[in-house]
């Protein structure tokens, strides 16, 4: 029986791409690039020039979005905040300009790392003592839809730090967002609370 050769979409799927790279990664090599290396790669959420795991922040886009220095798009994981043109939308794109504009950020990776916009979604943490020791991407998981419980302190070197997620929930200006369907994420039930 002859195998069927997998298309290139289909191997880079196999290898766990995210699916916002795919389009980028098949340019990419139409264009020349070799991608040796790429069949290398175990992990692409290990990756830290796609998923940098702390930077200096930049301009916010919105209320739970902004910038790093490097122009990578950052969305605040488990909140909505008002749209443009919304009420209170310009209070809550300058409270978190406040909360991380030039700052530097620690980014923690929850079980949904990436969106549809190509925007890294994360918990971000600033003021933190140290670097912090976070929890892998994928603790939460037991199964699709079923996670372990909540975590409710902060990681080990950020003890004194601020979950900018969360004090954009407690200022009123984006509220908790819960993903149907979906397992429940690292810091949802402290959101909630």
């Amino acid at each position: 029986m002859k195998k069927k050769k997998l298309t290139l979409r289909q191997r880079l799927v196999r290898l766990g791409a995210p699916a916002v790279l795919i389009p980028g990664l098949v340019l990419a090599m139409v264009l020349g690039w070799n991608a040796k290396e790429l069949w290398q790669i175990r992990n692409f959420y290990e990756n830290e020039a796609i998923f940098p795991k702390s930077g200096l922040a930049g301009e916010a886009i919105d209320g739970d979005n902004f910038y790093l220095n490097n122009d990578q798009s950052i969305r605040l994981i488990g909140t909505n905040a008002p749209d443009r043109g919304e009420t209170d939308f310009e209070k809550a794109k300058n409270t978190l300009n406040s909360l991380v504009g030039g700052k530097k950020v620690y980014l923690e990776y929850d079980r949904y790392q990436d969106d549809k916009y190509g925007r890294i979604m994360a918990w971000v943490w600033v003021s933190c003592e140290t670097k912090p020791n976070f929890l892998p991407a994928d603790y939460m998981r037991l199964s699709f839809n079923r996670s372990r419980p909540g975590l409710k302190d902060n990681p080990d070197g950020c003890k004194q730090g601020k979950l900018v997620n969360e004090a954009m929930i407690r200022a009123g200006l984006a509220e908790v967002e819960t993903y149907k369907d979906r397992g429940e994420l690292k810091y949802e039930a402290r959101l909630r609370n």
